[in-house]
Parts: structure tokens; sequence; C-alpha cells
């Protein structure tokens, strides 16, 4: 098999790996805090239509096999988190005090300076860790799966463009690029970052990374990129709105 073909699939196995978890971070913290606060609903709604939008052009145009089982995997988890946040919310307006009584804090303002170094280098080195078992993950997924049957590539450059498909595909993008904002503004508004998940923000940069990096291993060929266009600049400019709300996490 061709190189840059491997280079993909191992690329794609990785991002289908680092999206599997991606949201499982804040799932748990959701869980400990009783609460989906932290999370912007208008960011999940955007992102959610955006994941819709870019199956149904990633089928249309024909894209990656790993591309259409991330972009239905997106849905998925989508719709956990999403119920979530609103199960939480109905629960705190039946049992507000006791909901409150039961917030837990992800860092505690009593405690030392030193403490909270500690923490965050346990923090570092689990994110570390898990960043490096998700691309190792990534690696033996394809292993496996290249031995039990043949990789067949479901594009190609010559390929023709699907006007329907395209139009889907940077309507995702550009709400993609979108969907950040509204967190970012919370985050603003609430002068704070508490509850949200480090670790999601740095599985979804290394997802997106790696998402464009199986595109771009494929081929460089003008034609195919300006095919896969939409799908390079929803992954890719994301990465830039990512960095903005993470920078701001401890």
């Amino acid at each position: 098999m061709d190189r840059n073909v491997v280079l993909s699939n191992v690329a794609g196995y990785i991002s289908i790996a680092s999206w599997v978890v991606v949201l499982f971070p804040q799932i748990w913290i959701n869980y400990k805090r009783k609460s989906g606060d932290s999370l912007s609903p208008t960011f999940l709604y955007i992102w959610a239509v955006g994941d819709w939008l870019n199956l149904v052009g990633a089928v249309y145009q024909k894209l990656l096999l790993t591309m259409i089982i991330l972009a239905i995997y997106y849905i998925i988890i989508d719709t956990i988190v999403i119920i979530q946040i609103y199960y939480y919310r109905r629960r705190r307006r039946q049992t507000d005090d006791e909901i409150v009584g039961e917030t837990i804090p992800l860092i505690n303002n009593t405690s030392t300076p030193e403490s909270r170094r500690q923490e965050r280098i346990k923090q570092f080195l689990f994110i570390f860790a898990s960043l490096i078992g998700v691309c190792l993950t990534g690696v033996i997924s394809y292993v496996i799966t290249s031995r039990m049957k043949s990789q067949e590539v479901s594009n190609s450059e010559d390929q023709g463009m699907n006007i329907v498909a395209q139009i889907f595909g940077w309507a995702s993008a550009f709400l993609y690029l979108g969907a950040r904002i509204p967190q970012i503004i919370q985050n603003y508004q609430n002068k704070s970052t508490e509850g949200l998940s480090l670790a999601m923000f740095c599985f979804s940069v290394l997802g997106n990374i790696t998402y464009s990096l199986s595109i771009i291993f494929f081929s460089i060929e003008p034609h195919y990129l300006l095919m896969n266009l939409a799908w390079l600049v929803g992954s890719g400019g994301t990465l830039i709105f990512d960095f903005i709300v993470s920078k701001n996490l401890n």
C-alpha cells in the first residue's frame, strides 16, 4: 500500500480514538459537580448542527470512511452531553439547595500554592499519558484492521466535486468555527472556566490535527485539497478557538 495512504489511515484512526474519548473528561466533571453549567448550550447546539451537516456532506462527497465514522460518532456524543446538561438542570430546579450543596469545585480555593502546583503537574502528566495512549490506540487499531482486510480507499484524486456535498461541508465548517464563540463569551462573562475540562480541549486539538493530517497525507494535489477544503477549514480552523479557550484553563 502507498505510504501516503498508510499515513492517512493512521492519522484517521488516531483522530477517531481522540473523538471517542474527547467528551469523557467533561462528562465525568459534570457528574462530579452535578452540573453542566460550565458548558454553553449554544456552543453545543451549533456544534451538533455542524456535525449533522458534516455527516451529510461527507456521505454525499464519498469522503474517507474514517471521516464518515467520525461524523456519526460526533452526533452520538453531542446528544449524550446535551441530555446530561438538561438532566442536571432539571434536577437542580427540583432540589436546588441539595444540588448546590453537593457541587464539587475543581479547585480548592483554600489550598496552598504548592498543592495547586502539584495538582497541575498531576493533571499535565495524566493528560500527556492519555494523549500518548490515544495515539497508540489509533496505530494499533489501524494495524489490526489492515491485517483483517485490505484497506479500500474510498476517496480518489480524480473524484468529481459534488456541489450538494460542498454546500453542506462549508455550512458545517462555518458552524464549527462559530460554535466556540458562545463558550468564549460565557467564560468571559463568568470570569471563570471552572467546570470545563482541559483534557477535553486537548483531545479536541489532537483530534482536529490528525483529522486534517488524514486528508493532507492522502494527497496534496490541488483538486483533492479543494474538494476537501471545507473539512480542512472546519477541523483546522477550530484549533485557534480551542487554544483560546484552553489557554485559560488550569
